[in-house]
């Protein structure tokens, strides 16, 4: 089956998309679907519904089909384009516009892929797109090698919570010297920030289902950790509040949603070793 792409009239990234195709001499068949393919996207939209995102302003596109696979958005087609399923864990759909390019989490992909994962990269900044990098901790010598070749207009740095907490956080099975050294490599590049989900912890030595919030103090502990690990008090720190409604674990959804005022007592805790901390800001 050869593939096929759905574009719309006027899109930059779908000709960015359509320039990596003809530079690789790859077959596909295009359909504008805004224009003369609009039933036949219709068509195929209503068949894959559950594999395309609308959002408030439509269909993001590019969108690439490939028999039974579907990637949307131009970072997720180059990188199946390029390399198969093997980015899958690196690059996802961007949350990003304006020039900008997100879904690209270092920490989530096979460390022996990073040539391929460069490869994409380069290809997108050297045709006037801004990289944004997400990390968790994991996979630091791939941060490394992106800071060595200059790849990665910025970078935001999830910290789960204090040292001493990591592995009891959902999602926060990381080595805690990898993170630290994670943070001081971010700290390199020229735009950056650290955030931090004031997220609730399986507490340790008790009733196996007694979860709690990290408290002001372990958030203290956090800032103090990223004051350690980069030599300073004045790293762009953020908190968010934490979503129990889409955590795929059972036992964190049922946990009561933190209203935004109860992170002041957060954020002041923080601010003894960073200064600069501030509370998301929730768009309503």
């Amino acid at each position: 089956m050869s593939l096929t792409l759905f574009t719309a009239a006027g899109c930059a990234r779908c000709n960015i998309a359509k320039k990596f195709m003809q530079e690789k001499c790859i077959a596909y068949d295009e359909h504008d679907a805004v224009g003369e393919g609009k039933e036949c996207f219709g068509q195929f939209y209503r068949t894959h519904r559950q594999a395309v995102v609308r959002g408030k302003e439509g269909v993001e596109f590019p969108v690439l089909a490939d028999g039974g696979v579907i990637r949307q958005g131009l970072a997720p087609a180059i990188a199946y384009l390029h390399s198969g399923t093997g980015l899958d864990g690196f690059i996802g759909r961007s949350e990003l516009s304006k020039g900008w390019v997100g879904g690209i989490n270092l920490s989530g992909g096979d460390p022996a892929a990073v040539n391929e994962l460069a490869a994409v990269l380069g290809f997108l900044k050297n045709n006037g797109l801004k990289l944004q990098l997400d990390t968790d901790g994991r996979n630091a010598p791939v941060l490394e090698h992106f800071l060595e070749l200059g790849l990665g207009d910025r970078v935001v740095m999830d910290i789960k919570g204090p040292r001493l907490l990591y592995g009891a956080m959902p999602g926060a099975e990381i080595n805690p010297e990898e993170v630290g050294r994670t943070m001081m490599l971010a700290a390199r590049f020229s735009e950056y920030r650290f955030e931090t989900t004031v997220a609730p912890v399986r507490r340790a030595g008790g009733d196996p289902e007694s979860i709690s919030y990290l408290t002001p103090e372990e958030i203290a502990e956090t800032a103090h950790w990223l004051k350690e690990a980069t030599g300073s008090h004045r790293q762009p720190y953020v908190l968010r509040i934490f979503d129990p409604q889409n955590h795929p674990n059972d036992s964190f959804r049922s946990v009561e949603k933190l209203p935004h005022t109860s992170l002041f007592r957060h954020r002041t805790a923080a601010r003894k070793f960073q200064v600069l901390t501030e509370i998301e800001t929730i768009c309503t």
